[in-house]
């Protein structure tokens, strides 16, 4: 058994099965869902995804998904200040990563 967060990405150890899921979840952000979580970045979050995470979702362990939302490559850059991002929630990633995991044999 892994010692991974069942919300990490690392879950899927495949870089390239890793990018298909983050385009999954590209495109879930993308829509026009009301479960969808608004969320402002502050100046204090600027280079800590870690904290939006956990403010905005209650979960340090997603700050993957503030780095992928934000399309930011490098957790050394500088997440958009200022800028009003769009969430999925916890329970939609855990359920969604479940469910790719399950299609792709993981």
């Amino acid at each position: 058994m892994s010692n991974l967060s069942r919300l990490s990405d690392q879950n899927i150890a495949d870089p390239v099965l890793r990018a298909h899921y983050y385009r999954n979840v590209i495109d879930y952000v993308n829509t026009v869902d009301s479960d969808l979580k608004d969320y402002e970045i502050k100046l204090d979050e600027s280079y800590r995804p870690d904290l939006v995470a956990f403010r905005a979702l209650g979960d340090a362990q997603l700050a993957w998904l503030v780095l992928l939302v934000c399309e930011v490559d490098d957790s050394a850059e500088s997440l958009p200040v200022g800028e009003t991002i769009k969430l999925p929630k916890a329970t939609w990633v855990r359920r969604s990563m479940r469910e790719f995991m399950d299609t792709y044999g993981l």
